[in-house]
């Protein structure tokens, strides 16, 4: 599983969010994920992550994201 964080910059603060390329595909309503572009792909997985940190803080104006990788990208099967 590949996780992702999302480094939200915007109003003067800074949050972040994490999940999981998975829980991003399964969410995303369009053309298969395999057929878009890495741009178009890039461009889903931060509109998934702007409507995560949304839902959350309530918070949808000037907002930047920048992707990472996320906390559980780096487990190791020891590790659970």
């Amino acid at each position: 599983m590949h996780g992702i964080k999302a480094i939200i910059h915007g109003n003067g603060a800074e949050s972040s969010v994490e999940f999981s390329l998975e829980e991003a595909i399964s969410q995303y309503h369009g053309k298969p994920w395999a057929e878009l572009s890495e741009a178009e792909q890039d461009a889903a997985l931060r509109d998934y992550a702007l409507s995560l940190f949304q839902r959350q803080s309530g918070v949808s104006d000037n907002l930047h994201v920048e992707l990472k990788d996320g906390t559980f990208s780096r487990m190791h099967p020891g590790d659970v």
